[in-house]
């Protein structure tokens, strides 16, 4: 039986992520970011990347435990430190979350579709769909290297990786360095094939609309911006 899921505009996505940028610049209030959290929480639920959301979850309150029990040695100096990262982190994960929301099962495609409505000059969409489609290339590339390594005998766990640093940069850093300006090129030159500077108006198959999810989640942002800054 196939999974249902909600989909949701790349529109409403891209909100998502200026939204936690926000709250990334001009910190809002924790009872604020503690609602944002779970909002993106059921989100990842919606829109079938439960066990993402999940994971993300568990770390955000993994985060806030750590904060938490260090806080009152916060005079010490490791334990200063580790409270840092703990909050540092914990700060930027939303942002974390909310890209990877966006991204999660939404295809380039469709966010070459939602620009080209929003009416983004094309010479910073062409950019942006060669950024989209290089990295899944390079971590395909890596993967295909370290399968090659595997079958070789070199390397074959990852904690090798790090005890020998010269053998990992000459078996995956060099050839990763010299496979990207050949995928750029690529990725830029079939960017232009497929006619994506060509200024008059494009169709697409997908149907880039604002439906009423993707309100509804536009406007709890809203509020989430405006109470937060109430409170603060």
């Amino acid at each position: 039986m196939e999974k249902t899921y909600v989909t949701f505009d790349p529109r409403s996505k891209l909100c998502t992520i200026l939204f936690a940028s926000f709250m990334l610049m001009f910190p809002l209030p924790f009872n604020v970011e503690i609602l944002f959290v779970t909002v993106l929480y059921f989100l990842f639920s919606l829109n079938g990347g439960f066990k993402k959301g999940t994971i993300f979850y568990g770390i955000f309150w993994l985060l806030v435990l750590g904060d938490y029990l260090l806080f009152p040695h916060i005079d010490n100096g490791v334990a200063a430190f580790f409270d840092f990262l703990f909050v540092g982190n914990r700060r930027m994960l939303p942002t974390i979350m909310a890209a990877t929301f966006a991204m999660n099962r939404t295809k380039i495609s469709e966010w070459i579709a939602a620009l080209k409505k929003c009416h983004v000059p094309f010479g910073l969409i062409i950019p942006l769909t060669v950024l989209f489609r290089f990295f899944p290339t390079l971590f395909q590339d890596f993967k295909s290297i370290r399968n090659a390594m595997k079958y070789r005998g070199i390397a074959v766990s990852t904690v090798e990786l790090f005890i020998h640093p010269i053998q990992t940069m000459e078996y995956i850093i060099v050839p990763i360095l010299m496979s990207a300006e050949n995928t750029s090129l690529d990725l830029s030159s079939a960017a232009l094939v497929r006619g994506l500077a060509n200024p008059k108006a494009h169709t697409s198959v997908y149907e880039i609309r604002l439906k009423i999810q993707d309100y509804l989640l536009i406007g709890m942002l809203i509020l989430c911006g405006i109470v937060g800054r109430l409170i603060g």
